[in-house]
């Protein structure tokens, strides 16, 4: 109990200090940044859902990033419905394009599943880069507005921060939940022994169903936070090396690790930006830092074995040796 109210404690703390952000970073670019990474941890989360606690390793959730943008941009622009509806309506859009898919691949094993994926995800650009009609094809849809919620509008970085912001709360702590209750529990075991989970009564089949179509709706709402506030989406927001690059995100954060999501799609978004010589050699450093986590700490900085979890022993034993003493 003691350490549940420490973690609490931490976690307000953290959030005060984080609203404070905007009067610290003045700056109209790094704010930019700031409120990249604060989108791309909502999609890191919906990764680390279905690849960390599930064990699926979907390989095309920027197709769910693309789709819930061109979805919410397209109600806005064509059908000129509130921002509220279009946002809502992006994630269970995709929550239902999840369903399908999700139905499709739920006997699929781990590597034929990330075929399905990948597959799917160049259909889903293919459909963005020809459906002139709809998509306006590779020059994408223009002029999308900026989030409004009772009438304010979020149209400035700074406004946009508050707003990026407490979506993210929203999302790690309805993930969270799910992931502590009881289907959160049957990801888990599906992840770590599918025929074990099998033998102990949960249904491997609809459980993977599940887990794709939860996924989707937050990789949806990502989407569409992230074209709102570009006021742009075009095909390229789902190339497979977005989805690459995404995926990287909770593998390095630590897979299984809520908060191993968001400090890997900090490190990913900010590291690049640190120069532009820094920034034209990106993948190389990427593939670099995926090589040594690899091989140092497969389980990432904070998931289970991670370099987190190695620290926390080394001062463990400290103390002990201290005690004895």
């Amino acid at each position: 109990m003691i350490n549940k109210n420490k973690k609490i404690n931490y976690g307000l703390i953290f959030v005060v200090i984080t609203m404070f952000i905007p009067f610290i970073a003045k700056d109209e670019y790094q704010l930019r940044v700031i409120n990249m990474v604060l989108l791309y941890s909502i999609v890191a989360l919906s990764i680390n859902l279905i690849v960390g606690f599930a064990g699926q390793f979907d390989m095309g959730r920027t197709a769910f990033v693309g789709i819930g943008g061109y979805w919410s941009a397209i109600m806005m622009l064509r059908f000129h419905l509130p921002f509220i509806v279009a946002f809502i309506s992006a994630g269970f859009f995709c929550a239902f394009v999840g369903f399908v898919l999700g139905t499709l691949c739920r006997r699929s094993t781990f590597d034929y599943l990330t075929l399905i994926t990948i597959g799917f995800n160049i259909i889903c650009i293919q459909i963005f880069l020809n459906w002139d009609s709809v998509t306006n094809g590779a020059m994408g849809l223009r002029l999308i507005p900026s989030p409004i919620l009772f009438g304010f509008k979020f149209d400035t970085n700074f406004k946009l921060f508050y707003f990026a912001f407490f979506l993210l709360i929203i999302c790690y702590i309805v993930i969270k939940r799910i992931t502590k209750s009881k289907i959160g529990r049957a990801f888990e075991a599906i992840r770590d022994d599918p025929i074990a989970a099998s033998y102990s009564g949960i249904n491997v089949a609809n459980t993977k169903v599940i887990v794709f179509s939860v996924a989707s709706f937050f990789t949806g709402i990502a989407g569409s936070a992230m074209v709102h506030y570009s006021n742009y989406v075009s095909p390229y927001i789902a190339t497979l090396y977005e989805s690459i690059y995404q995926l990287q995100m909770p593998i390095l954060g630590g897979l299984g690790s809520l908060p191993g999501s968001i400090l890997g799609s900090a490190i990913l978004v900010i590291a690049p930006e640190i120069s532009r010589t820094f920034y034209e050699y990106r993948q190389m450093f990427v593939g670099f830092l995926m090589v040594a986590m690899m091989l140092w700490a497969p389980s990432g900085i904070l998931g289970r074995d991670g370099i987190g979890e190695k620290v926390i022993g080394i001062r463990n034993l400290i103390l002990v040796k201290k005690d004895k003493k």
